[in-house]
């Protein structure tokens, strides 16, 4: 099972960690997160997430602020058109500038 290890942003609230939390482990692909030394773990599924799991991974991270380089492993065939649009909010912090 694929893997990304996040270090968390800032929460600037006790209900907006709750918040992160709860829509994280939410997220359909999502199979556990784990706090470590090095950052929150979290085991996904499978690489191949469906279009609605990897929408909201790239989502939570702009939100809280979160490197987004590591979706990028994420980018299969068949979502290439959409996810590696350069129009989209996300295309610079995952794929790097145009």
């Amino acid at each position: 099972m694929p893997k990304l290890l996040v270090k968390e942003g800032t929460y600037y609230s006790q209900l907006d960690e709750d918040a992160f939390f709860h829509w994280l482990t939410s997220i359909s692909g999502v199979v556990r997160v784990a706090g470590t030394p090095n950052g929150l773990e979290i085991t996904l599924r499978t690489s191949k997430l469906s279009e609605r799991s990897l929408r909201d991974l790239l989502a939570i991270h702009y939100r809280y602020g979160l490197p987004m380089r590591s979706l990028a492993q994420f980018e299969t065939p068949a979502n290439r058109a959409w996810f590696r649009s350069r129009e989209k909010y996300w295309y610079g912090a995952v794929f790097g500038k145009a």
